[in-house]
């Protein structure tokens, strides 16, 4: 870069530019550091060298800045269950819920730097806990116009069943010493009895 160049980019008037990537990584170290609550969206924007302005076009709320994975895992879930068409009913749900669970061991560090943020604040744990409700919504749904023979309240209590057997297998693969194993296969494993003694209820 020219000398002319690096002035024009940290002159006056021209804030630093900054990829939303790099703006959440400073964020979830801050979150980390400091805790969640504790963290403004201002300080984000101090930290990474931009303006409140540029934040905001990325990240309207604070909140925002740690719903991207969700939002990923959400859109895995819901391929997951458009591939699904003519499979069991359970199967549908297991596919779905370890789709929700695709993350290696080379993924570990980074989920579980966001997993120990979540689970060290009230909001966030409520607001993660309204999310994984709707998405259990959403599979038991399309469970529903795949089979609507099924007793859909039986079929909601087996969506949840496996929901939380697969949120616990989430939990302590996160805050495991090490693990050799990525989530999805540790999930399927933890899911299996449960799956074979509820496959009855469902026909």
């Amino acid at each position: 870069m020219s000398a002319n160049s690096a002035v024009a980019a940290k002159g006056p008037g021209r804030p630093r530019r900054a990829s939303r990537d790099e703006v959440r990584t400073v964020a979830l170290a801050l979150f980390a550091k400091q805790g969640y609550a504790a963290t403004s969206l201002a300080e984000i924007a101090r930290e990474v060298g931009v303006s409140r302005t540029t934040l905001f076009s990325y990240f309207p709320a604070k909140r925002d800045l740690m719903w991207d994975e969700f939002d990923a895992r959400a859109e895995r879930m819901r391929q997951s269950l458009a591939a699904s068409e003519g499979l069991p009913a359970m199967d549908i749900i297991v596919a779905a819920v370890l789709a929700l669970a695709h993350y290696s061991t080379a993924d570990r560090a980074s989920f579980t730097a966001r997993w120990r943020i979540v689970d060290a604040d009230d909001e966030l744990r409520a607001a993660v806990a309204l999310r994984t409700a709707a998405l259990s919504g959403e599979i038991l749904d399309h469970v529903h116009r795949c089979a609507p023979e099924l007793d859909r309240d039986r079929a909601g209590d087996v969506v949840r069943a496996l929901m939380a057997v697969g949120e616990r297998a989430t939990s302590d693969w996160a805050g495991a010493t090490e693990v050799s194993e990525p989530l999805d296969t540790v999930m399927a494993r933890r899911l299996d009895p449960f799956v074979e003694a509820l496959r009855p209820l469902l026909g």
